[in-house]
């Protein structure tokens, strides 16, 4: 089907066209027609959709078109030493001290040197650079190259593109066109790592500029992974991520799956995650915010095989004038599946979060147990709160429920603490920290878990111990 062509571009929306077109010969696997050709798509698509606004309806909280003002430069990586004084510098020591295989794609690109590629290898995974994979690309990776982030239940055919998350997303386009960097990790049949795989996300300092990457994980049946990934920068500069990353999850496989995005406050953040999960997958799923000038969190997820689980949950800390979007689309398209979202957003100042979760089950869909909430707790009056959940369902026996909330701290409990003891601002901090302590969890990983919540207590400005 041909696209509308967009009769109006922002000087933005140019510019990132400008760059593909002075790129194009330079981006990896341009040499490979295949690759070639879904870049050329990829970037049509885009220049007939141009960036999202408030008039589509899954982007009406986060008007890019508005918030971007000029479209930076794509980074150029130096491929300078990085020392690890560096890494805990942007991501704090106790996330950067986990002890974990390491992945790091340094200024979007791929370093073998600072990655675990043989400590993997030694232990059933395979890692190659996304720039390795697309010179030599194998054909099973190409429908994942093509995706598009299309709704696959079909039933939204009929509504207008993008109206409301149903047809191609442009900055996965974008993503398509302008990646530059990224890995590919592979864990066969019964691979089941003995510890987490850590992706770092790492920027530098000086001028503006964008990063585009993409990260695609494939397990086999019944393997078992943790992967944690973090973004985070190591000076003040201004910087426009496009960050992709594509989960398909075997069968019977068991998947830990962590974000943590605490980048500079220059940043602009747009993240797409794509999951697949097939049959008795058991997927736990989280990501925390606290970090950027604005970020847009996508997550879409199919569940394409019987029996498969899907725990998500998510919190974002902010303040200032920072702004965070988490948007979800879960699609159960198989019966006997089941799906839990929990979002915990504490807002300060003027800022501003946003939680939207579709859950849509199809007509074959029967058996689905599907359930969203929602929960802002706002420390001052300026900040804002926006959410919207919805249940679109087309099969008949289901069990689906959501649910949002939104407040102030509770001044009977404030004062209970207080009347123990407690001084006040820690009191308060006790309070936030139990609020969102119930997305944190979640998290099975203990030092994981442990090392965010030493996070959040930085964030809170007071000593918990």
């Amino acid at each position: 089907m041909d696209l509308p062509v967009q009769q109006f571009r922002s000087e933005v929306e140019q510019g990132m066209l400008d760059s593909f077109a002075a790129l194009q010969e330079a981006l990896p696997g341009a040499q490979n027609e295949k690759v070639a050709k879904l870049r050329a798509k990829a970037i049509e698509r885009y220049g007939s959709l141009g960036l999202p606004h408030r008039r589509i309806e899954a982007w009406k909280y986060t008007d890019l078109r508005n918030r971007l003002g000029e479209a930076f430069p794509m980074v150029r990586p130096s491929g300078g030493p990085i020392e690890q004084s560096e890494i805990e510098k942007a991501l704090g020591p106790r996330i950067a001290n986990m002890d974990a295989y390491r992945v790091v794609i340094a200024e979007g690109e791929f370093r073998s040197e600072l990655s675990d590629v043989q400590a993997l290898k030694k232990a059933g995974a395979e890692l190659r650079s996304l720039a390795e994979t697309l010179e030599h690309l194998p054909d099973d990776l190409e429908p994942l190259l093509a995706e598009t982030g299309e709704q696959r239940s079909g039933f939204e055919a009929a509504r207008p593109t993008g109206r409301s998350g149903a047809g191609p997303d442009p900055i996965i386009a974008l993503n398509m066109a302008l990646m530059s960097g990224g890995a590919v990790l592979r864990l066969g049949d019964g691979i089941s790592l003995d510890k987490p795989v850590h992706v770092i996300h790492l920027d530098g300092s000086g001028e503006p500029v964008g990063s585009v990457t993409r990260l695609i994980v494939i397990t086999g049946k019944g393997a078992s992974l943790n992967l944690i990934e973090s973004y985070a920068g190591l000076g003040g500069r201004g910087l426009q991520r496009n960050a992709l990353t594509q989960l398909v999850a075997g069968a019977d496989s068991h998947i830990e799956h962590t974000k943590i995005q605490r980048e500079e406050d220059e940043a602009f953040h747009l993240s797409n995650w794509l999951l697949t999960l097939h049959e008795n997958v058991r997927y736990d799923g989280f990501q925390y915010t606290n970090g950027g000038d604005l970020a847009r969190n996508d997550v879409r997820v199919f569940f394409e095989g019987e029996g498969a689980v899907m725990n998500f949950s998510a919190a974002s800390m902010l303040k200032d004038r920072q702004h965070s979007d988490t948007t979800m689309v879960v699609e159960h398209l198989v019966p006997h599946c089941t799906s839990r979202e929990l979002y915990k957003a504490v807002l300060d100042d003027e800022s501003r979060g946003v939680f939207q979760a579709k859950v849509i089950v199809a007509r074959d869909a029967q058996k689905t147990d599907g359930k969203q909430m929602g929960q802002a707790l706002l420390l001052s009056e300026g900040a804002e709160f926006d959410t919207k959940p919805e249940l679109e369902i087309f099969a008949d026996d289901v069990v689906c429920g959501h649910g949002a909330t939104s407040g102030q701290i509770d001044d009977d409990l404030l004062f209970y603490l207080e009347a123990r003891g407690i001084p006040e601002p820690q009191a308060r901090a006790l309070l936030v920290q139990a609020f969102v302590g119930e997305a944190l969890e979640q998290i099975d990983h203990e030092p994981l878990r442990d090392a965010l919540t030493g996070v959040t207590a930085d964030w809170l400005g007071v000593k918990l111990d």
